[in-house]
């Protein structure tokens, strides 16, 4: 088979003959290659260099038939910007001092008193009642292996002895025993399976501290950009079984990862916690997804059952715990009751809450302490970067904010980490809308005002285009362009986000002025600017001190329910609250929908500010 070796990172992957260049980085472990598009050629982001050819390929289009030298363009070691909160939450109260951490698997490290002729309790009753003294009274169970290593363990080192630990729904489970204190720590992993992105964190089990996040694409979007799409694609065993096996690949990859960067070995992680959207788990579970869309949309499973590694398919220990947040209904998953538990929602019996998880989907959860109610709608992955000519997620090279002059012909943008642009981040997407229409740039529908050679306004492939950069101005040698189509695409988006969020506030008897906080979650949420997002009519026109950012909840909340017995209750408690309604069978919803499908609405007394802000212009204009 051809040999390709990848610099600066001097790995090699030998790979049938035709095999394309991105996958056989793939195979040698680099994960972070842009493939914005999906694998189509048509973004121009996984351009790299072949040695001894003149001019860059496309990683996604370019076969391997020969031995060759790839170099990989700086940008390919970059991570996504939102990873979580999980350092600052031992700060904030949600999680308990490590002395009080249950995690899903723990070692503990005991003395046993010895056995004698006056209480010659067996080596196990004397196990389980030092057990107790460290967890109080709760059910204890093991297997047969621990019971054949038992004794042993317990006189080798005069009764010292670390027992692994699980802390399973039922009790507590014997894991392992071995002789002496053990000075290893346990690892664990949280995981939040996007559509688009996968985030992993390696944790420290016996102190709750986070080692290394990673995250990159979800796999699964070279067979389609959203949850209907790979439902559709996942009709038969073959490629649901293909889909199951693109989401274990790039989570095992990112463990891999995780695990190069401390570094440990891989079968050192007793457990794992996954939160997901109902079709990502039904996928991840190799379920079949084709249920969840047919009526009366009905998921396998919402509150998935303690698994292990090694059946779920997961590169760490075999027989490490592996537990799922649970879901809700077929559109609302583990990834919302996991990012409600990071918020106050479920906690006040007062002020009404208002949770958005943004990103491919859009889900909403409103209510306190007393009741919830969720909805979901098909937002699309446009915000994290799929489907737009120049998107990308928001990694080192994006455009993450934008600012247009009063005459609409200078700009000037914000890139992550600086130097050139590669493209243009959801935060960035939002802060140029916003602009373009501030600026009247584009009308209403998004239509823009001057036509092309006007300015910053030029065609691209028969339709009118913004100017982002020149290829001059670009990584990849090529213009930047926001085209009418891409923002026909990000007005939907805002217009399904919306219209979802008055619809169940009108289904519960409320309007947006009775919401005391919106908590704004998702991949690109924590550094966009409501500001932006208000006067395009994605978010509700509301003081902004009543919006609050919490990052990748779904990671965050993974991680918060890998370490304590509590909160992992907690969720469950949520998750069976929590009132699922139907978008897809309420007729009024594209009512809604149409509605809200102009900047910011046809109905400008719902953003007052938005309507002063043009009411000042007229008042002012000569």
């Amino acid at each position: 088979m051809p040999s390709v070796r990848f610099q600066p990172a001097n790995v090699v992957a030998d790979v049938p003959s035709g095999t394309p260049i991105h996958m056989a980085a793939l195979r040698a472990g680099i994960l972070d290659l842009e493939l914005p598009c999906g694998g189509e050629g048509a973004c121009g982001l996984c351009q790299v260099e072949v040695v001894g050819r003149d001019a860059p390929v496309l990683a996604c289009q370019t076969s391997v038939t020969s031995d060759i030298v790839v170099r990989l363009p700086d940008r390919s070691q970059t991570a996504a910007r939102a990873l979580g909160d999980s350092h600052a939450l031992i700060d904030a109260g949600l999680l308990p001092d490590r002395d009080h951490l249950t995690p899903l698997y723990h070692d503990l490290r005991i003395t046993m008193p010895p056995a004698s002729i006056e209480e010659h309790y067996s080596d196990w009753t004397r196990l389980t009642r030092e057990l107790s003294r460290n967890s109080g009274t709760v059910p204890i169970t093991t297997q047969l292996s621990v019971l054949r290593q038992l004794a042993e363990a317990v006189r080798t080192a005069d009764g010292n002895v670390t027992v692994g630990v699980e802390e399973s729904t039922s009790g507590q489970r014997v894991r392992d025993v071995r002789p002496g204190h053990s000075t290893a720590h346990a690892l664990g992993l949280a995981v939040d399976i996007g559509t688009t992105t996968v985030a992993a964190q390696l944790v420290d089990l016996d102190d709750g501290s986070p080692l290394a996040t990673q995250t990159s694409y979800n796999m699964q979007i070279r067979r389609g950009a959203d949850v209907i799409s790979r439902i559709d694609y996942a009709r038969t065993g073959e490629h649901l079984e293909e889909l199951r096996g693109l989401v274990l690949e790039t989570i095992n990859g990112l463990v891999g990862l995780l695990a190069n960067a401390i570094p440990v070995d891989p079968r050192d992680i007793r457990a794992a916690f996954l939160a997901g959207n109902t079709t990502m788990t039904h996928l991840a579970l190799g379920l079949p997804p084709r249920y969840i869309r047919e009526s009366p949309y009905v998921p396998t499973v919402n509150f998935v059952p303690e698994l292990r590694a090694q059946e779920v398919g997961l590169n760490i220990d075999p027989q490490a715990i592996v537990a799922f947040a649970p879901g809700v209904g077929s559109y609302v998953g583990g990834d919302i009751t996991s990012g409600v538990l990071c918020t106050d929602l479920s906690t006040s019996n007062r002020d009404v809450f208002l949770f958005m998880d943004i990103g491919t989907n859009g889900e909403i959860v409103i209510g306190n302490t007393d009741w919830m109610v969720a909805c979901a709608c098909s937002a699309g992955p446009a915000f994290e970067g799929a489907g737009i000519k120049c998107g990308m997620r928001a990694a080192e090279g994006a455009i993450e904010r934008v600012a247009i002059s009063d005459d609409g012909e200078q700009l000037e943008y914000s890139v992550i980490h600086g130097g050139k642009p590669a493209g243009i981040c959801g935060s960035g997407l939002i802060s140029l809308l916003g602009d373009l229409f501030r600026q009247g740039v584009v009308d209403r529908s998004g239509r823009f005002f001057k036509s092309p050679g006007t300015g910053r306004i030029v065609e691209h492939q028969g339709r009118r285009a913004f100017l982002l950069a020149t290829a001059e101005q670009a990584r990849s040698g090529k213009d930047l362009v926001i085209t009418e189509a891409d923002l026909e695409n990000l007005i939907r988006t805002k217009a399904a986000i919306y219209a979802a969020g008055s619809l169940v506030l009108k289904n519960v008897g409320l309007t947006w002025d009775a919401v005391a906080r919106v908590y704004i979650a998702g991949g690109f949420g924590r550094y966009m600017r409501v500001a932006d997002a208000v006067f395009i009519g994605m978010l509700p026109d509301l003081p902004l001190e009543r919006f609050r950012y919490i990052g990748n909840s779904s990671l965050t909340g993974a991680y918060i329910a890998l370490l304590s017995r509590e909160h992992r209750r907690r969720m469950a408690e949520i998750a069976a609250r929590i009132t699922y309604v139907d978008m897809s069978s309420n007729p009024q919803y594209m009512d809604s929908y149409v509605k809200a499908l102009f900047l910011p609405h046809t109905d400008l007394e719902q953003f007052p500010t938005v309507a002063e802000t043009f009411e000042s212009r007229r008042r002012n204009a000569p």
